[in-house]
């Protein structure tokens, strides 16, 4: 066996927020043993996204790709767990070992074992509640995002969540809380996203969302960020806390997918038509931004019901969105759908719809020219040789920005006065005052 101090391990995280927080346990449990290095590692722990088929050829085109540098490959994460009845270290010679999410505390182990030329798989078929732990973060660390809950029981027809993650499990809360006041102790921690397939659903005993939040602002949470929380699940509470809690930011990221109501039953979407437009305009009305996603070219779409989602989209009620082609995805009910639209019909409808957001949010971006806002910096952007930052109604990592020169010193992760004067694309430009 290679000496402990010898062994260099390199983590490759790929998919989303959740894989991230998931990531940054996996960098805390390494980093107590090994020496954690971004290049010429002995071991790449790859954490991988299946959730559509483009991010399972990502996960696969990375396990390639980082088995040339000679490496020994743990994969872990979705990819692992959608396919653990598929013989996988068959179809992957490259590949030492695959850990499901059920064995992430044995990731030392793996690399002492896969380092001994050992290869194996550990799955499981029960879903386990997240771990959480000692975490290194491996973005600005004013920022971090906590993860409350794994799982789906949402099913709707064009997702493998529920296949891949299990049935809805949320966190302990006091768990979460120690998380946090790990993070804050640790790394001065000041604005926490909140991150679960559906966040507005948490419960764990008589412990809500709510109640959550008022255990993550006693330990010194300095501000909230609430992320995918399903329309139905929004509450007039939900609503109001938002509006009246200062440490909770304007904004919401609520997953949509459509407007037409038949599309929204065929998805087994909850929400309808005319309940999505009321809730919006609510929010709109409160000063509360909404950023959400929308599917285009799903089964049996048809050119009125795309047309539909266009003219909503007009209203200008979603500050943020992005778009997605519907993939068709083994082992959910809609693959089996009829009305299979073509790639062409789904990708020409997509630039409709970018286009149109795009368009929105421009005219909402124009609106700041000249104005003061507050911005947290959050970064140097070294070509530009400009400052970064977002303001609470912009997400850290997926929105817009704001780029601005300053003639003092600024400090990550403080808040700063700046005075926009252009918009230039999708981004703002200013200056500190």
């Amino acid at each position: 066996m290679m000496e402990t101090m010898k062994i260099k391990v390199s983590l490759v995280s790929l998919g989303c927020d959740k894989n991230r927080v998931e990531s940054e346990y996996l960098l805390g449990l390494l980093s107590q043993e090994f020496e954690i290095v971004e290049s010429d590692a002995d071991v790449v722990v790859i954490n991988t996204c299946a959730f559509i088929e483009s991010a399972v050829n990502e996960s696969i085109d990375t396990i390639l790709g980082e088995s040339e540098t000679g490496a020994k490959i743990i994969v872990t994460g979705c990819l692992p767990m959608r396919y653990k009845n598929e013989k996988l270290l068959e179809q992957f010679p490259e590949v030492s070992a695959f850990l499901d999410n059920k064995h992430y505390t044995s990731i030392c182990e793996t690399v002492y074992n896969v380092c001994n030329n050992k290869r194996f798989e550990l799955h499981s078929n029960e879903c386990s509640e997240p771990i959480s732990m000692k975490r290194v973060l491996d973005n600005p660390t004013h920022y971090a995002f906590l993860r409350v809950a794994d799982g789906c029981n949402n099913c709707c027809t064009y997702c493998a969540i529920p296949k891949i993650r299990g049935r809805y499990m949320a966190v302990a809360p006091d768990k979460i809380v120690a998380e946090a006041k790990y993070l804050i102790d640790t790394y001065q921690t000041n604005e926490f996203i909140l991150v679960a397939q559906d966040v507005s659903r948490y419960k764990y005993g008589e412990v809500d969302l709510l109640a959550l939040i008022d255990m993550l602002e006693e330990v010194g949470v300095k501000k909230i960020r609430l992320m995918y929380c399903y329309p139905e699940a929004v509450t007039d509470e939900l609503i109001d806390r938002i509006v009246n809690d200062d440490r909770i930011v304007k904004y919401l990221d609520i997953p949509l997918q459509h407007i037409n109501d038949d599309v929204l039953k065929r998805m087994n979407r909850k929400s309808t038509s005319s309940s999505i437009k009321e809730l919006l305009q609510k929010l709109n009305d409160k000063g509360i931004i909404v950023r959400s996603t929308f599917i285009t070219g799903f089964p049996g779409e048809t050119d009125e019901q795309h047309q539909e989602l266009l003219s909503f989209l007009e209203k200008g009620l979603i500050t943020y969105a992005g778009f997605f082609p519907y993939f068709r995805e083994e082992g959910t009910p809609a693959y089996s759908f009829s009305g299979q639209i073509k790639k062409s019909v789904k990708m020409k409808r997509l630039q409709e719809l970018e286009a149109c957001q795009t368009k929105i949010t421009v005219e909402k971006l124009n609106s700041y020219v000249g104005k003061d806002v507050k911005i947290t910096f959050d970064y140097i952007d070294y070509d530009k040789n400009l400052f970064v930052g977002h303001m609470d109604n912009q997400h850290p990592t997926v929105d817009s920005k704001v780029f601005f020169k300053a003639d003092f010193t600024v400090n990550q992760g403080e808040e700063y006065m700046v005075r926009i004067k252009d918009r230039k694309k999708l981004n703002l430009v200013g200056e500190a005052i």
